[in-house]
């Protein structure tokens, strides 16, 4: 019977984040197009990225402390889910920029409840020996939800239909019903008091685990570099590129395609390599990227980049996943993801922040073009030197 109910439960853990992953697809894409329909400049814009990421990933920490304080996880991605669907149908309805940048942010914080502690119920429900496994299907999931619902918001908007109106609709009743699943097929784990989390922040001795540690500095600045793109991504497709929001789907799906495809096809080969490898070639060729945006931003070149990075992006995603669960310890896991998340949510922020403050500041010496491509060619460096330093972890 108890075998039979954790089929049941580690299923419910699959199809929550499928759910999760056509939620994510149908509305993350094209939130930040959506404020620049609204009038966003590059500063808003940046800001956009910026506070929606420390948002969602500073409450991550919240969250994950108290979801083990009160040995309490369910309920955390139950609650998430719901207001996540909540808000999302709000931004439907908001028409100034300050006012949607505000319901994106509370929108993160709704979606951080959920983020730590399905990994933390995860690492209850399924044994240690499975994690690698478990984190790569989960990632497969990821990618292929991501995908169909990119492709749905893509072909509404070809045929017509209001795009932003069909994606958050589709983003809302998926995180619900993942809710709903969570709900009647998981119920909280029980948990050994003596192992509950600890009852201050100050006993958490990241230093003990070294390991994590390193990872944790160097995904951060590698994390600077990356956040700093995705404003200038934004304002290059709409403003240089003039691509529609069909257009702009369609770099989304071949990116995540190619990403669950050479997870499927390599997945064994994966298993071999060492993960500090893996690591190092998938974050580097990240670098890859802003020298196609800024040299060669037509949609051709552009679905060719996608194609060949979506491949490292899956391994980066999933070796970085792999790296955490298999570097902290087990009792702790929840908190340990939600601490490297808020560090990387730190990144997310400066990044997007300093690329949107200097993109306005650049725009007054050089034409549009000539400033993200400046800015461009710095991303693609620090990319690359921070990318090559994993091969350093082992």
């Amino acid at each position: 019977m108890n075998r039979d109910r954790d089929h049941w439960v580690e299923k419910a853990l699959y199809s929550k984040a499928l759910l999760e992953s056509i939620h994510y697809g149908a509305s993350s894409p094209f939130i930040p197009i959506y404020g620049i329909e609204l009038g966003a400049s590059s500063i808003e814009v940046g800001i956009l990225y910026a506070l929606s990421n420390l948002s969602l990933n500073f409450f991550q920490l919240l969250w994950g402390y108290v979801s083990h304080k009160i040995k309490r996880f369910v309920f955390f991605i139950i609650l998430g889910g719901i207001f996540s669907a909540i808000i999302m149908i709000s931004l439907l309805f908001v028409k100034y920029i300050m006012g949607f940048i505000v319901l994106v942010i509370l929108h993160s914080i709704a979606s951080s409840m959920s983020i730590p502690t399905f990994i933390a119920y995860s690492s209850q429900v399924i044994s240690e020996d499975r994690w690698r496994r478990f984190s790569e299907n989960i990632n497969s999931l990821n990618y292929l939800g991501w995908v169909a619902a990119t492709l749905s918001v893509g072909l509404s908007s070809f045929f017509g239909l209001n795009g932003f109106t069909v994606g958050f609709l589709i983003a809302a009743s998926s995180t619900f019903i993942g809710s709903i699943i969570v709900l009647i097929f998981c119920e909280e784990p029980d948990i050994d008091t003596k192992n509950a989390y600890p009852a201050s922040l100050k006993n958490l001795k990241i230093r003990r685990h070294g390991k994590f540690f390193n990872f944790l500095v160097l995904s951060t600045a590698f994390g600077f570099f990356l956040s700093m793109a995705w404003p200038l991504f934004t304002i290059t497709l709409t403003k240089i590129s003039m691509l529609s929001l069909f257009e702009i789907s369609l770099l989304d799906i071949v990116f995540g395609l190619s990403g669950a495809v050479g997870l499927a096809l390599l997945r064994e080969r994966f298993s071999l390599v060492k993960t500090s490898i893996i690591l190092t070639l998938s974050s580097s060729s990240m670098a890859l990227i802003p020298l196609v945006y800024a040299l060669a931003p037509q949609l051709p070149f552009l679905i060719l980049i996608n194609i060949l990075v979506g491949v490292f992006s899956v391994f980066y995603d999933a070796a970085s996943l792999t790296y955490l669960l298999e570097k902290t310890p087990m009792e702790e896991k929840g908190f340990y993801a939600a601490v490297y998340n808020l560090s990387l949510g730190l990144a997310f922020f400066t990044g997007s922040m300093v690329a949107g403050y200097a993109l306005e500041l650049l725009q007054h010496l050089w034409p549009l073009d000539y400033a993200l491509t400046f800015l461009y060619i710095i991303i693609a460096v620090g990319r690359l030197i921070f990318g090559l330093l994993y091969r350093h972890l082992d």
